[in-house]
């Protein structure tokens, strides 16, 4: 796969377009933030039944996972015109096999086999094991630079929306993730590889949208 932009320069344009402040953070090296915290947009309150039945298109991701990383689910909306996301419902399971855990889905939380779900591509056998069962699941597409664009750009929306009731794990994930540390306990910018299996569900549920530049 191609990379997602043709150079940093054109990376930098983009950020710059849709966040500034992240983009003299990161490419200008100016303090724009209380610490290392990657998501200062969240938005952490109820989202009711009537804003759920409003929503105009669903996205469903996976991160598979057995011990101690978990198996994730998480539901959600994306509003392109006001670019808000909107996460009301999740499951994260440990030592769940793959078929208890698409049982649970379907039995707690209403997903059906026509519900289109994103999950990672890392994983071919679980994604059979889904679709041997009726699910809708498909991989998600990666390439060069697909893991910091996708996370440059959930960071960069203008809200992550979050119900901590539906969503306790994804709140605390998404409120606690930071930036990695360097040997002198300095943030870079680099993302680190834990405590975000909910964060990566997202980003396969959303990736037909995040992979369309100016979206």
């Amino acid at each position: 796969a191609e990379p997602l932009f043709r150079s940093r320069d054109d990376e930098a344009e983009y950020l710059k377009s849709v966040n500034e402040k992240l983009y003299e953070n990161e490419y200008l090296g100016i303090a724009t933030g209380t610490g290392g915290q990657v998501f200062e947009n969240l938005e952490i309150r109820e989202i009711t039944d009537e804003e759920i039945n409003n929503f105009d298109y669903i996205y469903e991701g996976i991160d598979f996972g057995w011990y101690p990383d978990p198996f994730a689910w998480t539901k959600m909306s994306y509003n392109a015109s006001n670019r808000t996301i909107y996460l009301f419902d999740e499951l994260v399971v440990n030592k769940t096999s793959n078929e208890d855990a698409w049982n649970k889905l379907k039995e707690e939380k209403g997903v059906t086999d026509s519900d289109a779900i994103i999950a990672d591509s890392a994983e071919p056998k679980s994604i059979g094991d889904f679709r041997s069962y009726g699910a809708n699941v498909r991989a998600t597409e990666k390439g060069p630079g697909t893991v910091e664009y996708s996370m440059k750009w959930l960071s960069s929306r203008a809200k992550i929306v979050i119900d901590p009731t539906r969503c306790p794990v994804a709140t605390k994930e998404f409120s606690n993730y930071e930036y990695e540390k360097d040997k002198d306990d300095n943030y870079i910018s680099a993302y680190v590889d834990k405590d975000n299996h909910t964060i990566d569900s997202v980003r396969y549920a959303l990736n037909s949208v995040w992979k369309k530049r100016g979206q």
